[in-house]
């Protein structure tokens, strides 16, 4: 799995084209394995969220989600940078069926992002955000605790790579599954795979 994640981000930076071909018959193929399934599993997390009402990206505006990434201070961005945070960035996640990606409101303001870029073999990655106002209120031990459901719900095996410096999200991860660290990327982050706890 190691090499393949780095085969896969060698193949996205040195052929985008072939990856945007290939990103687009695994949209297909996965919408055609997962969909029936992934709406029960939907309406599960939905109730696990509560008190917060989870929503879909691809069901609010994309305004909304860009004024959620530029309330965060830069330096949250030294952890995060999975894909673009502008207008076109969110409007093409949104019409990915692949990229499972979803927020959290608390009184209708966005208080936390989590996504599952998902694959048709049955694998996917997580990535999450808390917004900086809302830290150290358990949205991150949530939004790891959805994410390991749906992943879980849906039987695909999960993986993520996390800053080795990130001590928060390493904790934070722990107190919903446990981190199998399988390998290094190049820029030092560690690549996990989720297991249960």
């Amino acid at each position: 799995m190691h090499l393949l994640y780095r085969f896969a981000h060698w193949l996205r930076d040195s052929l985008p084209w072939l990856w945007i071909v290939i990103e687009r018959v695994n949209i297909v193929l996965f919408r055609l394995r997962y969909s029936c399934r992934l709406q029960h599993v939907e309406a599960e997390a939905y109730k696990m969220a509560e008190p917060y009402k989870m929503q879909r990206i691809a069901d609010i505006p994309a305004a909304e989600l860009v004024n959620f990434f530029h309330r965060q201070p830069d330096d949250l961005y030294r952890w995060f940078t999975p894909h673009g945070f502008e207008a076109d960035d969110v409007i093409a996640l949104q019409r990915n069926a692949s990229f499972l990606a979803y927020v959290l409101k608390q009184d209708e303001l966005i208080v936390g992002y989590f996504f599952l870029r998902s694959y048709y073999n049955g694998t996917c990655y997580f990535g999450r955000m808390v917004d900086h106002a809302h830290k150290n209120q358990g949205i991150g031990t949530l939004i790891n605790r959805l994410s390991f459901f749906i992943s879980e719900s849906m039987h695909m095996d999960s993986y993520q790579t996390i800053a080795t410096d990130n001590i928060a999200s390493i904790k934070s991860c722990a107190r919903a599954y446990r981190l199998h660290p399988i390998g290094t990327t190049t820029n030092g982050d560690t690549l996990y795979r989720n297991c249960r706890l």
